[in-house]
């Protein structure tokens, strides 16, 4: 079965938008799996799962394969290891080539970002 990997801090307004637009999704072919950390990713195929997150400074839900374009934090302590910076070690070592990454804009209308995340993912699936 295919995952949807999802991120997100359910107890902060700014980052939680992707765990509620989770709870709406109900598509049948995929699991919904809440991940707490990066770390998560390396228990699930990254081959036949996709990632959806909040994601900042972009203006609709889009979708992200290149890792290498994704934009992570300075790193100043082991709280400012993002999913990014995660995604960019495990493309450094060989663990991960290619990925495919929901992003919801910080803010959105969850309701607005419920149908579009779903048309995105019906788009997956077609041949």
């Amino acid at each position: 079965m295919k995952k949807i990997l999802v991120f997100g801090n359910p107890y902060l307004k700014e980052d939680n938008l992707a765990v509620k637009v989770s709870k709406g999704l109900n598509l049948e072919d995929y699991e919904v799996v809440h991940c707490s950390n990066p770390d998560d990713l390396l228990n699930h195929d990254l081959d036949k799962s996709i990632i959806l997150d909040v994601a900042k400074g972009i203006d609709k839900v889009d979708v992200f394969e290149d890792i290498d374009a994704l934009e992570f934090s300075v790193i100043f302590s082991l709280h400012d290891f993002d999913l990014g910076f995660f995604l960019k070690i495990l493309k450094e070592t060989g663990k991960l080539e290619r990925v495919k990454i929901i992003g919801i804009p910080q803010g959105y209308d969850e309701e607005k970002a419920i149908k579009e995340v779903k048309r995105v993912i019906k788009k997956f699936d077609q041949p």
